[in-house]
């Protein structure tokens, strides 16, 4: 169905392009912040569209499946989950892990979504209001690799901003000590991709593709083979 223009299904969806003090780029979807998401986090009177949560680190989806539910690190709907070493080069190829579900005890509670940043992807059919294709990713040095749990994200729509609440030299000199692990290529199509593969903020496209525009005018229809 294609709605007109000037009735459209909601206002205001889509993307929303996000700066911030830890990554150059990244995306949130709009078109799925649900009425009680919007009341939870971006309707107070005073700060319209503004929430600050605390950061709880999950390094790949394995970490986030094994620890959502762990006691320990006391997850509330005062939190952001944060996923990292899922985008190009990290996971590789830029996995559908963003958007994570909270604990049991937050589900239990009626609270059915948390504020979610990653380097990763979501699917297009999922109903979570992630910040997205965080880049540069966590694998390649970027600001997602440094947050530790318990850290300050300050969101802010009208800005388009993310922040992490930290003084900048901290950030400074935690960017300077980083050595961000993530796992070892596991078969050579994964070694091909992490060599050849560039950020999400560039389309993740591979990095020898300038080489070959306009190939078929300088060097003839490239070869088929069935």
């Amino acid at each position: 169905v294609i709605y007109d223009f000037k009735k459209p299904i909601k206002e205001k969806a889509g993307f929303l392009v996000l700066r911030s003090n830890f990554f150059d780029t990244a995306i949130m979807k709009m078109s799925v912040i649900s009425p009680e998401f919007l009341t939870r986090y971006l309707s107070d009177p005073s700060n319209p569209n503004i929430f600050i949560a605390k950061a709880i680190v999950f390094d790949g989806p394995e970490d986030y499946h094994k620890n959502i539910n762990n006691p320990g690190l006391k997850i509330d709907e005062n939190c952001i989950l944060v996923m990292r070493g899922c985008g190009p080069i990290g996971y590789p190829g830029s996995a559908e892990v963003v958007n994570m579900q909270p604990p049991d005890e937050l589900l239990k509670k009626g609270i059915s979504s948390l504020p979610c940043i990653g380097d990763g992807r979501q699917s297009g059919t999922s109903e979570s209001p992630s910040i997205l294709n965080v880049s540069p990713e966590a694998a390649v040095g970027g600001g997602l690799a440094i947050i530790k749990n318990g850290d300050e994200i300050k969101i802010d729509l009208n800005k388009k901003r993310a922040d992490l609440l930290l003084e900048d030299e901290v950030i400074r000199e935690r960017l300077k000590n980083n050595n961000y692990k993530y796992p070892d290529n596991q078969t050579p199509w994964q070694e091909i991709s992490r060599k050849f593969t560039g950020q999400l903020s560039e389309g993740a496209c591979l990095n020898l593709e300038e080489s070959y525009f306009d190939i078929a005018n300088s060097k003839g229809i490239p070869r088929d083979s069935h």
